[in-house]
């Protein structure tokens, strides 16, 4: 099956064709004779690329370990808007140095089949020069008006945007800090006090038969501090930031499997402050991509 994205003059309008080849992976052996007795799991393909392998939403028997359709509705809009952003930000000469967004959309279903009632964007921009800041915060709403696919649907699509200058917007990277306690009262106090007077803040953590493990963002400053008290440093250790869909249950299951799978071995988990799930991997980078969908 030949599947391709093709470009064409209509009208002297530039055309563009896409086309995804998609299988529905879901018969158990009896169809769809019953309503519960399917799977929705089903496998997409464009030219060239990876599958896709998706389900439906949990609520309608989906399978919450695959993205579903309304996720990918969600994320089309989302990245459309930071393509288009880049590429307005590049013609204008502004050096974009990082972009994250956590876009979210609400979909009310009804007897009809229901609808997105809107889906917001909030992206996190940080760009080099001060002097910039100003048009870096206008081209969010031409970035809107150009984003291809949010021209096309017939909901509301806002943006939240921030856009800061330099690296004070990029915080120093997390690391898991490891600590051996000694066995008598006060030894986690002493820790603390040690570390707060270093002027270094945990960001999350916890303990177990002795051995802590504590989310800093200067390990250098931590470990010194520690060493010079007299308190056993384990260790310091890059850690995966994984953020999970608190209203569906099973998110930890999914995702510590997605890492099985991939021969990932988790050897420390722990949440921080903001309700990530923080994990300590043996293979940092195979970890990243197994869990992808939730970073």
């Amino acid at each position: 099956m030949r599947i391709s994205a093709l470009t064409r003059y209509d009208g002297g309008m530039k055309a563009h064709d896409y086309a995804v080849a998609l299988t529905w992976e879901g018969n158990t052996g009896r169809g769809t004779a019953d309503y519960a007795g399917y799977s929705r799991q089903f496998r997409a393909v464009a030219a060239g690329k990876a599958a896709l392998i998706g389900s439906a939403d949990p609520a309608f028997r989906g399978d919450r370990k695959l993205v579903n359709p309304e996720e990918l509705l969600v994320m089309s809009l989302s990245s459309c808007h930071m393509l288009s952003y880049l590429a307005l930000c590049a013609l204008r000469k502004i050096a974009v140095v990082a972009y994250t967004d956590r876009a979210t959309g609400r979909m009310r279903a009804d007897n009809a089949g229901g609808q997105f009632e809107e889906v917001v964007l909030h992206p996190h921009v940080v760009i080099g020069d001060e002097a910039q800041l100003e048009v870096a915060r206008e081209l969010h709403d031409q970035a809107h008006a150009s984003c291809y696919v949010a021209s096309s649907v017939r909901f509301p699509v806002r943006h939240e945007a921030t856009v800061v200058v330099g690296t004070a917007a990029l915080p120093a990277k997390r690391k898991d800090l490891a600590a051996r306690l000694p066995d008598r009262p006060g030894a986690l106090g002493e820790l603390g006090e040690v570390l707060g007077r270093a002027g270094v803040s945990l960001e999350g953590g916890g303990g177990f038969g002795g051995v802590v493990h504590f989310l800093v963002r200067d390990s250098d400053a931590a470990v010194a501090a520690l060493r010079a008290a007299g308190i056993e440093v384990l260790g310091v250790r890059d850690v995966l930031e994984l953020r999970l869909d608190q209203d569906k249950p099973g998110q930890l299951g999914a995702v510590a499997r997605a890492l099985g799978d991939a021969g990932v071995n988790i050897e420390c988990v722990y949440s921080d402050h903001d309700h990530q799930l923080i994990v300590v991997v043996d293979d940092r980078e195979t970890a990243a991509r197994a869990a992808a969908l939730f970073s």
